[in-house]
């Protein structure tokens, strides 16, 4: 396995933080939907100076975005899932290529593995609205119910190792407030950039 590889990019840090991967992904083929409303360019809203941009373009395999994360000067390249779990909408991420640095040894990028991330996704339009794992109330609800959710856990770090449909419930099981999503008035929130066009009125 060469240094490009399957991995969570340092470009996309803010994921990182606010993300725990899943070796499986949060969705099913049947689960997936296609929303042409995301396609262009999004900014974080308040930020106008050197905002984090997400730039999203339709795949050509299958119903899936390709979606470029760029922040601080810094990209990574994501194939991005939208999908509904009853009535709410969620995105999927996983990255598709990464650089190493040139003096890495390759056994580094041979001990990664390609992880998905979720983002719970409660508006398009007018702005886009993302909430992202709550880490720290994750962190504490597994210590206390380590049964919870199949996990393993590698010093501060956590891999949920749990199947889709155990991955699923637990979600829609904890959607309230203050539990496994982050949300507030304008963290997470982003606009269209100004020279982003925007899909036709009905497009989806």
């Amino acid at each position: 396995m060469g240094k490009r590889t399957l991995t969570a990019c340092a470009a996309a840090a803010v994921l990182l933080a606010a993300c725990i991967p899943s070796v499986n992904p949060f969705y099913t083929e049947k689960d997936v939907v296609m929303d042409q409303r995301l396609l262009g360019g999004w900014q974080e809203k308040g930020n106008a100076d050197n905002p984090d941009v997400w730039q999203f373009e339709r795949s050509t395999n299958g119903n899936s975005f390709n979606l470029t994360i760029t922040e601080n000067g810094r990209t990574g390249e994501f194939s991005a899932h939208l999908f509904k779990l009853k009535t709410e909408e969620f995105l999927d991420l996983i990255p598709t290529d990464c650089d190493y640095a040139t003096n890495q040894a390759d056994l580094v990028a041979v001990s990664m593995f390609p992880g998905h991330l979720l983002v719970h996704v409660p508006q398009i339009e007018p702005a886009l609205k993302l909430e992202f794992f709550n880490f720290d109330w994750l962190e504490k609800y597994l210590e206390k119910n380590p049964g919870a959710l199949e996990h393993h856990r590698e010093g501060e770090r956590i891999v949920l190792t749990a199947d889709t449909r155990a991955l699923q419930n637990f979600v829609l099981k904890h959607l309230g407030t203050n539990e496994l999503f982050k949300a507030s008035d304008s963290d997470g929130e982003m606009v269209r950039r100004p020279s982003a066009d925007k899909p036709a009125d009905g497009a989806k």
